[in-house]
């Protein structure tokens, strides 16, 4: 009898980077309405999402001392996360769903509209880009409820999602040097 054997080797899944990061912001000199932007999460775990987010803001707007994030959106959090060399504080709340809020001494108050992560992706791309549009001044019930797809539209979901990937659905790449502090 033959017997024969199977090597399967299973490489870890490396966590999302800030190179695929979905999120957009309005233009900072033009920033009008309710949010400054939206994120599109993988997945509604706070403490697994936020590092690459955090990371991307720090970069653009400095130190972010905390997030307030509507409880019902997320997995249960921590009370805070290590983020660079200090702590961000998690603040739980049951009002604005589907919205995030960074803050920091530099820049304030930053408002994200969040996507819930089992969006079709053609209507997660026009949400956020109505969010991140100079002028929009939409509420996030509004922005969620735009919906430009047609039911005959699914066949537009892959192209959509690899125009998203590929040509400005993630931020500008760090330097290399920041990149480098970020992994290790």
């Amino acid at each position: 009898m033959l017997a024969t054997t199977e090597t399967i080797t299973h490489t870890p899944a490396r966590p999302p980077g800030i190179a695929t990061l979905r999120m957009r912001l309005k233009p900072a000199h033009r920033s009008c309405g309710f949010v400054q932007g939206a994120w599109w999460p993988r997945s509604t775990e706070l403490t697994a999402e936020l590092p690459s987010l955090l990371a991307a803001l720090s970069l653009w707007f400095g130190p972010i001392d905390g997030v307030l994030y509507h409880e019902s959106d997320w997995s249960p959090a921590p009370l805070s996360i290590k983020h660079q060399r200090g702590e961000v504080i998690l603040e739980a709340s049951q009002e604005s769903p589907n919205v995030i809020s960074v803050f920091g001494q530099q820049f304030g108050r930053l408002i994200l509209l969040v996507v819930p992560p089992n969006t079709e992706h053609t209507h997660a791309y026009t949400v956020m880009t109505n969010a991140a549009s100079a002028n929009d001044v939409s509420t996030p019930n509004q922005l969620l409820g735009m919906s430009m797809h047609r039911a005959g539209d699914h066949h537009l979901a892959p192209i959509t999602l690899q125009r998203w990937e590929s040509d400005g659905g993630a931020p500008p790449a760090a330097p290399p040097i920041q990149l480098q502090l970020q992994d290790a």
